[in-house]
């Protein structure tokens, strides 16, 4: 079986380009497009602890929540797959002090280079890092010393921390709250790296590709090119284009969406429940963030303030404001967040795979466990619209802050760019709901779409595909309805 299984309606490999070929083949390509944002990192960094402390002056917190957030899930993401990852900046100093070099191939890596556990190789970490992350989110995004312990943490502390005690890419491969949902959202993504033909693969023993070679290093995401039929985790740093000796892997270009219909490779890596659980987490917390960002309700915004309400206040010290946590507010949050993500949208959804197997026929189906996780793919084009929807409406809204704040992002009076007195400037407002709609709309019937594709490659008659596909369209078309009645400020 020598090419990819997707049923490709259209793919353009861009390695064919010589320029681009030339360009990422460069040893010293990954540094270049890591270490403008390295230098980004470093400019928020200050300015989270030395710039204005209000959140919305602060170019920290500006960009990291607002410029950072929309570009990953309007642009980055859902066109890029994992662009992002790419050029994120958390590896950097961890994998510069491993290899003990910027671009040049390191044979002895510093550090204990220990095995990462079999029977952590999965998603769960991530999953638990990103809820909390989830947990202080009202904290983060409304204080600079927040987003800055923030940014010390992931991108310097703990990435650095696991470079030095396992081999490769653990912390982007299994830890880092940001590299699961783009996993899970960049399988969408109309770009993918992928062997041009394997069965070329397959009669070549070196395995350069995941081994590393004098050209360059093995996979650092523990994948092996060969068997990669989606995007989830490759992290596009394009070691393996320079390590394969056979010029056997491509850059293409497709429709997108052909991974959410696939199995791992001749089940060499079988699909569990962590991936099914990151789809809950994201399409439950895109209608919390909507409650506690834009909605009507003060409950929500009140309670996602965990640091604030409480008897202590709170007072500006050397430009940081210190505040006592409120154990209250914490509890409450804390539950709606990891109660609502893990129990109660999971328990709803298994509910809906219950009828869905009843209506198709008990003895007919396949066992619940694999329904129940391949119809949880779903939920990807589902909570992407939501998820584009909210950060359209965070950078439409809120984005004019940046504009001002970036003339002066340490808050000593400096007006770089001419635009320190810029005013607060909501664009596009009166249309916003209509858009939302739309992109609400066009997720419906993406995911319906969705459904319907797996429903067929998990039945062999077409009439029992589409009985078990009835249930699973009604709990999209709730979903998207709860989303609106969210949006249009009803709760």
């Amino acid at each position: 079986m020598g090419e990819a299984r997707q049923p490709y309606k259209f793919r353009f490999d861009l390695l064919t380009i010589p320029l681009i070929k030339r360009i990422v083949r460069a040893r010293s390509y990954h540094f270049a497009v890591i270490f403008p944002n390295f230098v980004v990192f470093i400019i928020l960094l200050v300015a989270a602890f030395y710039g204005p402390p209000v959140g919305n002056q602060n170019i920290a917190v500006l960009v990291v929540w607002i410029i950072w957030w929309a570009a990953l899930m309007l642009v980055l993401t859902p066109i890029g797959g994992r662009s992002w990852c790419m050029i994120c900046p958390m590896p950097a100093i961890g994998e510069w002090l491993q290899r003990k070099t910027f671009t040049r191939v390191s044979k002895k890596p510093f550090g204990l280079n220990k095995r990462w556990p079999r029977k952590l190789d999965n998603i769960w970490l991530q999953n638990f890092s990103f809820l909390i992350i989830s947990t202080f989110i009202g904290v983060l995004t409304t204080r600079p010393w927040a987003t800055g312990i923030m940014l010390i943490l992931v991108v310097v502390i703990l990435p650095t921390l696991f470079h030095l005690l396992y081999q490769r890419r653990v912390w982007c491969r299994y830890i880092c709250p940001v590299s699961g949902f783009i996993g899970l959202y960049s399988m969408v993504a109309p770009v993918e790296l992928r062997v041009r033909n394997r069965d070329v693969c397959l009669k070549h023993p070196g395995n350069e590709c995941y081994r590393g070679s004098e050209a360059g290093y093995g996979c650092p995401w523990y994948e092996f090119p060969q068997n990669l039929n989606r995007n989830a985790y490759c992290g596009l740093c394009m070691e393996c284009v320079k390590t394969c000796p056979l010029d056997n892997i491509g850059l293409f270009i497709r429709v997108g969406g052909e991974d959410l219909y696939v199995e791992p490779w001749h089940g060499i890596k079988k699909k569990g429940l962590d991936e099914p659980f990151k789809a809950f987490i994201m399409s439950t917390l895109a209608i919390i963030y909507a409650l506690v960002f834009t909605g009507p309700n003060p409950f929500f915004k009140d309670i996602a303030n965990i640091f604030g309400g409480n008897t202590f206040g709170g007072v500006f010290t050397d430009n940081i404001l210190v505040e006592a946590l409120n154990p209250y507010k914490l509890a409450v949050y804390a539950a709606i967040v990891w109660s609502s993500t893990l129990l109660i949208m999971p328990a709803i959804f298994g509910l809906f795979v219950v009828f869905s197997k009843a209506l198709a026929g008990w003895n007919k189906s396949p066992p619940y466990k694999k329904l129940f996780i391949s119809y949880s793919y779903l939920l990807v084009p589902l909570s992407l619209a939501a998820w584009i929807a909210f950060a359209l409406y965070i950078l439409l809204v809120n984005g004019s802050y940046a504009i001002s704040a970036i003339s002066d992002p340490f808050g000593l009076g400096w007006d770089l760019f001419g635009t320190r007195n810029f005013p607060w400037t909501p664009i596009g407002t009166p249309y916003l709901p209509y858009i939302q709609a739309i992109i609400f709309l066009f997720g419906l019937i993406w995911t319906i779409n969705t459904i319907k594709k797996i429903s067929q490659r998990l039945f062999e008659r077409r009439r029992d595909a589409f009985k078990a596909s009835i249930p699973m369209s009604i709990f999209a078309l709730l979903y998207t309805i709860l989303v609106l009645i969210v949006w249009l400020g009803v709760v």
